[in-house]
Protein backbone atom coordinates (compact mmCIF):
# COMPACT_ATOMS: atom_id res chain seq x y z
CA UNK A 1 0.00 0.00 0.00
CA UNK A 2 0.94 3.38 -0.63
CA UNK A 3 0.76 6.56 1.58
CA UNK A 4 -2.03 7.94 -0.02
CA UNK A 5 -3.53 3.81 -0.07
CA UNK A 6 -3.53 4.32 4.23
CA UNK A 7 -4.75 7.89 4.04
CA UNK A 8 -7.65 7.06 2.50
CA UNK A 9 -7.82 3.56 4.55
CA UNK A 10 -7.61 5.67 7.71
CA UNK A 11 -10.05 8.17 6.79
CA UNK A 12 -12.36 5.79 5.60
CA UNK A 13 -12.02 4.53 9.66
CA UNK A 14 -12.12 8.08 11.47
CA UNK A 15 -15.54 9.68 9.23
CA UNK A 16 -16.97 6.41 10.37
CA UNK A 17 -16.68 7.01 14.18
CA UNK A 18 -20.17 9.25 15.31
CA UNK A 19 -19.77 12.69 14.38
CA UNK A 20 -20.13 15.24 17.36
CA UNK A 21 -21.15 18.57 16.21
CA UNK A 22 -21.70 20.53 19.53
CA UNK A 23 -17.89 20.31 19.94
CA UNK A 24 -15.48 23.03 20.39
CA UNK A 25 -14.21 24.23 16.55
CA UNK A 26 -10.97 23.36 17.13
CA UNK A 27 -11.93 19.80 18.74
CA UNK A 28 -14.20 19.51 14.58
CA UNK A 29 -10.92 20.17 12.61
CA UNK A 30 -8.85 16.96 11.34
CA UNK A 31 -5.37 17.07 9.58
CA UNK A 32 -5.13 14.44 6.94
CA UNK A 33 -1.24 14.62 6.50
CA UNK A 34 0.52 13.11 3.77
CA UNK A 35 4.00 13.50 2.44
CA UNK A 36 4.33 17.25 0.05
CA UNK A 37 5.57 14.93 -2.61
CA UNK A 38 1.96 12.88 -3.08
CA UNK A 39 0.13 16.27 -3.58
CA UNK A 40 -0.38 15.29 -7.11
CA UNK A 41 -1.66 11.28 -6.16
CA UNK A 42 -3.39 12.78 -3.31
CA UNK A 43 -5.55 15.41 -5.64
CA UNK A 44 -6.09 12.03 -8.07
CA UNK A 45 -8.32 10.49 -5.09
CA UNK A 46 -10.21 13.48 -4.09
CA UNK A 47 -13.43 11.52 -4.66
CA UNK A 48 -12.50 8.85 -2.53
CA UNK A 49 -12.47 10.91 0.38
CA UNK A 50 -16.00 12.18 -0.88
CA UNK A 51 -17.28 8.95 -1.12
CA UNK A 52 -16.29 7.49 1.87
CA UNK A 53 -17.98 10.78 3.27
CA UNK A 54 -20.50 10.28 1.83
CA UNK A 55 -21.04 6.64 2.50
CA UNK A 56 -20.79 7.38 6.29
CA UNK A 57 -24.16 9.69 6.01
CA UNK A 58 -22.26 12.96 6.05
CA UNK A 59 -22.36 15.75 2.77
CA UNK A 60 -19.32 16.69 1.64
CA UNK A 61 -18.19 20.74 0.81
CA UNK A 62 -14.25 20.92 -1.37
CA UNK A 63 -12.86 24.07 -0.68
CA UNK A 64 -10.05 24.92 -3.08
CA UNK A 65 -7.30 27.25 -2.57
CA UNK A 66 -5.14 26.28 -5.26
CA UNK A 67 -5.06 29.56 -7.76
CA UNK A 68 -6.05 32.11 -4.97
CA UNK A 69 -2.48 34.29 -4.36
CA UNK A 70 -2.89 34.91 -8.32
CA UNK A 71 -6.78 35.49 -7.80
CA UNK A 72 -5.61 37.67 -5.23
CA UNK A 73 -2.75 39.87 -6.53
CA UNK A 74 -4.38 40.20 -9.83
CA UNK A 75 -7.12 42.04 -7.90
CA UNK A 76 -4.82 44.45 -6.63
CA UNK A 77 -4.69 47.47 -8.47
CA UNK A 78 -1.92 47.57 -10.58
CA UNK A 79 0.03 50.59 -9.54
CA UNK A 80 0.02 49.38 -5.63
CA UNK A 81 1.29 45.85 -7.18
CA UNK A 82 3.54 47.55 -9.34
CA UNK A 83 4.88 48.56 -5.92
CA UNK A 84 4.85 45.48 -3.80
CA UNK A 85 7.22 43.90 -6.52
CA UNK A 86 9.54 46.43 -6.41
CA UNK A 87 10.15 45.39 -2.76
CA UNK A 88 8.99 42.05 -2.17
CA UNK A 89 8.58 41.58 1.44
CA UNK A 90 5.68 43.90 1.11
CA UNK A 91 3.50 41.25 0.01
CA UNK A 92 4.31 38.68 2.26
CA UNK A 93 3.15 41.76 5.31
CA UNK A 94 -0.16 42.62 3.12
CA UNK A 95 -0.66 38.38 2.72
CA UNK A 96 -0.98 38.19 6.29
CA UNK A 97 -3.56 40.85 6.49
CA UNK A 98 -5.32 41.07 3.30
CA UNK A 99 -5.13 38.03 1.44
CA UNK A 100 -5.90 36.27 4.52
CA UNK A 101 -9.18 38.24 5.06
CA UNK A 102 -9.98 37.38 1.43
CA UNK A 103 -9.52 33.89 2.01
CA UNK A 104 -11.59 33.81 5.24
CA UNK A 105 -14.31 35.38 3.07
CA UNK A 106 -14.22 33.06 0.72
CA UNK A 107 -14.55 30.06 3.14
CA UNK A 108 -17.50 31.49 5.39
CA UNK A 109 -18.97 31.89 1.46
CA UNK A 110 -18.37 28.46 1.14
CA UNK A 111 -19.61 27.36 4.12
CA UNK A 112 -22.79 29.48 4.04
CA UNK A 113 -23.82 27.60 0.23
CA UNK A 114 -23.54 24.22 2.48
CA UNK A 115 -27.15 22.65 2.78
CA UNK A 116 -26.83 21.60 6.64
CA UNK A 117 -23.78 22.94 7.33
CA UNK A 118 -23.92 21.64 11.06
CA UNK A 119 -22.98 18.27 9.46
CA UNK A 120 -20.78 18.69 6.88
CA UNK A 121 -17.22 17.54 6.28
CA UNK A 122 -15.34 20.42 4.53
CA UNK A 123 -12.24 19.44 2.77
CA UNK A 124 -9.61 22.50 2.42
CA UNK A 125 -7.37 21.55 -0.29
CA UNK A 126 -4.51 23.79 -2.24
CA UNK A 127 -2.71 24.91 1.13
CA UNK A 128 0.96 24.44 -1.07
CA UNK A 129 -0.74 28.04 -2.14
CA UNK A 130 0.34 29.62 0.93
CA UNK A 131 4.05 28.64 0.86
CA UNK A 132 6.32 31.80 1.83
CA UNK A 133 3.38 34.00 2.38
CA UNK A 134 0.82 33.21 4.95
CA UNK A 135 0.81 30.22 8.04
CA UNK A 136 -1.12 27.25 7.63
CA UNK A 137 -1.57 28.15 11.51
CA UNK A 138 -2.81 31.33 10.61
CA UNK A 139 -4.97 30.54 8.18
CA UNK A 140 -6.51 27.58 10.46
CA UNK A 141 -7.04 30.02 13.43
CA UNK A 142 -9.02 32.57 11.40
CA UNK A 143 -11.57 29.86 9.79
CA UNK A 144 -11.64 28.07 13.23
CA UNK A 145 -14.35 30.99 14.01
CA UNK A 146 -15.95 30.64 11.07
CA UNK A 147 -17.39 26.79 9.72
CA UNK A 148 -20.24 25.24 11.86
CA UNK A 149 -19.42 21.58 10.60
CA UNK A 150 -16.32 19.18 10.40
CA UNK A 151 -12.85 21.05 8.69
CA UNK A 152 -10.60 18.42 6.98
CA UNK A 153 -7.47 20.31 6.13
CA UNK A 154 -5.53 18.48 3.43
CA UNK A 155 -2.21 19.12 4.92
CA UNK A 156 1.19 18.28 3.20
CA UNK A 157 4.18 17.94 5.29
CA UNK A 158 4.62 15.86 8.45
CA UNK A 159 3.24 15.48 12.14
CA UNK A 160 5.71 14.97 14.98
CA UNK A 161 3.91 14.81 18.42
CA UNK A 162 1.38 17.36 18.58
CA UNK A 163 3.65 19.49 15.97
CA UNK A 164 3.22 19.83 12.41
CA UNK A 165 5.74 21.32 9.32
CA UNK A 166 4.22 22.28 6.39
CA UNK A 167 5.60 20.81 3.55
CA UNK A 168 8.53 19.71 6.18
CA UNK A 169 9.98 22.86 5.47
CA UNK A 170 8.78 25.29 7.69
CA UNK A 171 9.37 25.20 12.09
CA UNK A 172 6.48 23.71 13.31
CA UNK A 173 3.21 24.86 15.29
CA UNK A 174 1.74 22.67 18.23
CA UNK A 175 -1.80 22.46 17.06
CA UNK A 176 -4.59 19.58 19.06
CA UNK A 177 -6.42 18.46 15.82
CA UNK A 178 -7.14 15.55 15.08
CA UNK A 179 -4.49 13.70 12.97
CA UNK A 180 -5.33 11.31 9.93
CA UNK A 181 -1.74 10.05 8.91
CA UNK A 182 -0.89 8.41 5.43
CA UNK A 183 1.15 5.31 7.32
CA UNK A 184 -0.44 2.24 9.21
Amino acid sequence: MNRIDHLVKNYRSHIRMPLRPGLPASQRVWFAVYPAAEERRLLNRMDEFEMATKDAGHPWARIELKGSLARWLASVDEEEREEWFKHPGDIELYAQTEWKDLLTEFFQKEVARASSPESTVFALTGLMDLYDFLHVSELIEGLEKSFPGFLLVFFPGEKEGNTYRFLDARTGWNYLAAPILSEK
